[in-house]
């Protein structure tokens, strides 16, 4: 049957007519809500077309969907509407309220948690750990063995428990399992026999369990709890703990919301309280650095940032990769290094009240060789602190067993800048050689040493491969054909540190030692520091500050490379740091005085050679040969992407570590990263063929993958540069990326 709008109705009033006239009939209900439905989708629509899209949600502490590219490929293959269902989902108006309210009422419906987040008793939201990992476990455990198995530090682990497992009694029914004493015992187990210390804090934690050790609604210990876990390692560590008394506690904030809370969703829930412990009559004047983004802090709370949603971050300005808290007030004369995660910030006002410095150095954005930086500051002392569950889960502590095993610095004497020894005859240079430009070629006619030279005028760091002597060989083939060689005393910089980036200068300088070491890799080398120049030879742009730098790059990368930095600059320099006025012909090359100096500096400036090893430091990811103009590459990425962070090349052993690569995995390359506080990264790498630059730009993207986890919660800010990398393959070469410039990156790769 039809539905007409009207009907026909008898009216007596009608004349000459029929006696029937329209009627209008009521709408009914249905069609009354139907209208309001439209209406409000209607208005919803307009909002959300008028909403400005969010990148970030600051209630979840997540990345948001943004409207997806459109193209045939991404339609046909239907990621263009997976895409946009997510877009429409995460940018709708109303979407907080929305998914608190679905969260709110779940648990008025007794339901025991949401997004993986129980509803515990006493207001405790606790997150679900992930299921134990023993095969990751086990890497973590076997990197700190091979740290140990260096013998040259003194060693402590703590595995701290997590609320889940200390606060199991708060949780719903049947919600425990004991994932994360299993993460514990395997630990313990597999150190067992080391002579690592193993802090159990369990025990302690579970003694203390009925007070505000752990927040409500965050995943962390409250500073009540990381003092027990403080009280805990003395033992271990070699402290008396001090008494709750010493300290006045204060409040920095009671209106904190963390992490738990945000996965929940919840909305009616307590917030958690920030606290400060402070010691009494001790003066508070902490330093904090960080030191890989040129950043300071005073004091241990960065207060500014209680004003943010995670005030957590209060804690030492939250994650970084490198943090570095300097007592000025300690008479210890104790050191130690922490590497952890952020469970360790709230002990950090315990720990640096009991020594002069404590260096924390988080794995997941430390991009640099830890090993080396333990032995250039004298560490001895190493704490590993991480919660169960991150120790569990996370990837990056594993690469410091590889460090331990490429890097070289655990040698007698240790590689790097040398100091004085006991001086050596003339017999020790029998079958040495020196490399170098006009400055060594001077010095071959003053030694008296019987020492071969190889060397010519004018040369630098790129020339060595391309300018000939007499003999037809390119200065470079005329070294590796030199017989019989123990000892390399290596001099370039003169003719270009004061044009060059010193970082590519850096790194052809170790390209020369890479090509030593293949021909020749149990000889010793020694990287001779750029010789200083008179006053005078300003005029000509060649300035000593610059000279200093280069010098500093030299004594890195003799480091990195296991080889001995000699300090010739300070041995032949005056005073004021220049060359004394008339003590060179032309302001840069010696006169006999300063050769002779020099050649004494050297005899008291050598190794034993019966107590030298073979440097580990032999690895090298680089086989040379490659025709790629890497340093071009290089040099356009600095100039033209306005990188946030401070980018700083690394070295071949942590390359090899951030992208899983073995030795020789390419011809050539370069891989710079940022300080940790963004995930901004860049790589360049040249294959043999097209097919092994495709392999290579896999482990760019799986490298790229591995940064995610370490960002997606604690700075989502970063999340869209590295869901939207540069990854390209261009011939032999593999290019990533990481930045907030794509746009600049497909155009370097493109020139190239």
């Amino acid at each position: 049957m039809k539905n007409y709008d009207y009907v026909i109705e008898y009216d007596p009033s009608c004349v000459g007519g029929t006696g029937r006239k329209p009627k209008k009939r009521k709408p009914d209900t249905d069609t009354v809500f139907a209208i309001c439905v439209v209406a409000l989708l209607l208005l919803a629509a307009a909002a959300n077309l008028m909403h400005k899209p969010r990148i970030l949600s600051e209630k979840e502490n997540r990345e948001l969907q943004m409207f997806p590219n459109i193209s045939l490929a991404n339609v046909l293959d239907g990621s263009f509407m997976d895409n946009f269902e997510a877009y429409a989902a995460d940018q709708f108006i109303w979407r907080d309220a929305a998914v608190s309210l679905k969260a709110n009422s779940e648990r008025l419906l007794g339901k025991n948690g949401n997004n993986g987040v129980h509803f515990g008793k006493d207001g405790y939201l606790i997150a679900r750990p992930a299921a134990f990992d023993k095969a990751n476990v086990d890497r973590n455990t076997e990197a700190l063995i091979t740290l140990q198995q260096t013998g040259e530090y003194n060693m402590t682990v703590a595995v701290v428990p997590t609320a889940f497992e200390v606060l199991r009694d708060k949780l719903p029914p049947f919600s425990y399992d004991n994932c994360i004493e299993l993460v514990e015992n395997e630990v313990t187990e597999q150190l067992r026999g080391s002579a690592i210390r193993v802090c159990d804090t369990t025990d302690m934690l579970r003694a203390h369990k009925d007070e505000y050790i752990y927040y409500r609604t965050d995943h962390h210990q409250t500073a009540l709890g990381s003092y027990y876990v403080y009280s805990a390692l003395g033992e271990y560590l070699g402290y008396t703990p001090r008494d709750t008394d010493a300290y006045s506690v204060s409040e920095l904030t009671d209106s904190f919301y963390g992490t738990a809370w945000s996965k929940a969703s919840l909305t009616f829930e307590k917030p958690d309280t920030i606290e400060q412990y402070t010691l009494k009559g001790v003066p508070q004047s902490f330093t904090v650095e960080f030191p890989l983004e040129g950043k300071k802090l005073m004091g241990l709370y960065a207060k500014d940032n209680l004003e943010k949603k995670d005030k957590y971050t209060v804690y030492l300005d939250g994650n970084h990769g490198l943090t570095v808290i300097n007592n000025p007030f300690s008479q210890t004369g104790r050191k130690i290094a922490v590497l952890k995660d952020s469970y360790s910030h709230s002990l950090a006002p315990f720990l640096a009240s009991e020594y002069d410095t404590v260096y924390m150095i988080d794995m997941r954005y430390y991009n640099d060789d830890l090993v080396l930086y333990l032995a250039d500051n004298g560490i001895k002392d190493v704490l590993v602190l991480y919660d169960a569950e991150t120790f569990n889960t996370d990837r990056s502590l594993g690469g410091v067993g590889e460090l331990a095993l490429t890097t070289s610095y655990v040698k007698t004497p240790p590689f790097g800048p040398l100091d004085e020894q006991e001086p050596v005859g003339d017999e020790y240079f029998a079958d040495a050689v020196f490399f170098g430009d006009s400055i060594t070629l001077g010095h071959s006619a003053y030694a008296t040493v019987p020492a071969r030279f190889v060397c010519k005028s004018a040369i630098n760091t790129s020339t060595v491969n391309t300018d000939t002597l007499s003999s037809g060989r390119t200065v470079m083939q005329e070294l590796l054909s030199t017989p019989d060689v123990g000892k390399y005393y290596i001099m370039f910089g003169i003719n270009e540190v004061s044009y060059i980036n010193l970082d590519v200068y850096k790194r052809r300088y170790g390209d020369i030692i890479d090509n030593i070491r293949a021909v020749n890799p149990d000889a010793i080398i020694y990287i001779q520091s750029v010789l200083p120049v008179e006053r005078s030879v300003e005029a000509r742009k060649i300035y000593n500050s610059t000279i200093r730098e280069a010098n500093a790059k030299l004594a890195e990368l003799a480091v990195e490379k296991g080889c001995y930095y000699l300090d010739v600059y300070s041995c032949v320099a005056g005073p004021d740091g220049y060359l004394p006025d008339g003590s060179a012909t032309d302001g840069v090359h010696f006169t006999k005085e300063g050769h002779m100096k020099w050649e004494a500096y050297l005899k008291t400036h050598a190794v034993d050679t019966n107590k030298t090893k073979k440097a580990a430091a032999a690895f090298s990811l680089y086989t040379g040969g490659g025709k790629a103009d890497i340093d071009g590459i290089v040099n356009d990425i600095l100039n033209s992407i306005k990188f946030k962070d401070s980018m700083s090349a690394v070295g071949d052993n942590v390359a090899a570590r951030m992208f899983g690569l073995e030795a020789n995995s390419a011809m050539g390359g370069a891989v710079y990263t940022g300080g940790g506080s963004t995930a901004e990264e860049f790589a360049v790498f040249e294959a043999e063929s097209p097919e092994k630059a495709k392999q290579l730009a896999e482990k760019l993207r799986q490298r790229v993958e591995d940064k995610k986890p370490n960002f997606v919660s604690y700075k989502p800010e970063e999340m869209p540069k590295l869901n939207n990398p540069v990854i390209e393959v261009r011939g032999n070469l593999a290019f990533m990326c990481i930045s907030d410039d794509n746009a600049a990156a497909e155009e370097i790769i493109n020139k190239y």
